[in-house]
């Protein structure tokens, strides 16, 4: 009979304290202290930019328990679909920054818009309507220069925020900032950008600061033909444990590991986090490839 693993739970929420605050002697004790019997699953999600060709990678190595009892008690399982409503959750906010890396890239549009006034949305309904309204106006002038349809993301903040705004990132073939900015036409004050990726991390400090929710739920919409990231790949002999623990100890060593591991892969950086009761560790890294 095939041996069942356990490791349907949010490793991210059950694996919270930085590493980088232990000394060596501190994680030594952890690693003899541990009686929990696990192995480490990888799961590897591949970004690969459509214009650049570019590939960002996120490896994020975690425990699967043998027995069902000792894997750690989460409010979510480790696989949730992001919600297209609310980017309060870490799952939606890292499915756009993807989407980000993905579809957009030098050349296409960031802007900020709001509403002056005048023409404030009372509603979060009526806000999007405008902005709907917004890309149909921009689709429109598209078809008629021989373009397909936009491909966008954008993200409205209305609650707790007195003055509703919105970010968009958006094609910027066939459009100027000035004849977008006229599109929309309800604020005096638009601010737009050509995008400039990050020759190694792409969009992401982009896609995270337009993502980030200080005051409450932004709400989130991408445009129909984005290609979507690919489903990620997991496996269970990518890194014994006896090597997840020599790379939580050394960062030299879990770089050598990673590059070895994903060859043809430059690496960007990781955080290390643990779990006091079960001894044991999450590692999520960064890669990229050119």
């Amino acid at each position: 009979m095939k041996k069942r693993f356990y490791d349907n739970y949010d490793y991210e929420e059950a694996y919270q304290k930085q590493c980088e605050k232990l000394e060596e002697w501190e994680l030594e004790k952890l690693m003899k202290d541990g009686k929990v019997a696990c192995l480490y699953r990888t799961t590897t999600t591949k970004s690969q930019n459509i214009k650049s060709g570019t590939t960002l990678l996120e490896a994020q190595v975690y425990p699967s328990f043998t027995n069902k009892a000792d894997m750690p008690v989460t409010k979510k399982k480790r696989e949730t679909r992001p919600s297209q409503s609310n980017l309060n959750d870490k799952n939606a906010r890292r499915y756009i920054i993807r989407l980000a890396n993905i579809n957009f890239g030098k050349g296409d549009i960031w802007a900020t818009f709001g509403w002056n006034d005048d023409c404030l949305p009372d509603s979060v309904e009526r806000a999007r309507k405008d902005i709907t309204n917004f890309i149909k106006r921009i689709n429109r002038r598209r078809k008629k220069a021989g373009l397909e349809n936009a491909k966008y993301i954008y993200i409205l903040a209305f609650d707790g925020y007195k003055r509703p705004h919105f970010h968009i990132l958006i094609s910027g073939d066939g459009i100027d900032r000035d004849q977008l900015e006229k599109l929309w036409g309800k604020c005096d004050r638009p601010n737009t950008r050509r995008i400039m990726p990050d020759d190694k991390f792409l969009l992401t400090g982009l896609a995270t600061y337009i993502t980030q929710n200080p005051h409450g739920t932004k709400r989130w919409c991408p445009s129909k033909n984005l290609k979507k990231p690919p489903e990620p790949k997991r496996s269970y002999s990518k890194f014994k444990k006896s090597q997840v623990e020599r790379m939580v100890k050394n960062f030299d060593t879990l770089k050598k590991q990673l590059e070895k591991a994903y060859p043809g892969y430059e690496f960007l950086d990781a955080e290390v986090k643990y779990n006091g009761i079960n001894a044991a560790f999450y590692i999520y890294a960064r890669m990229v490839r050119n």
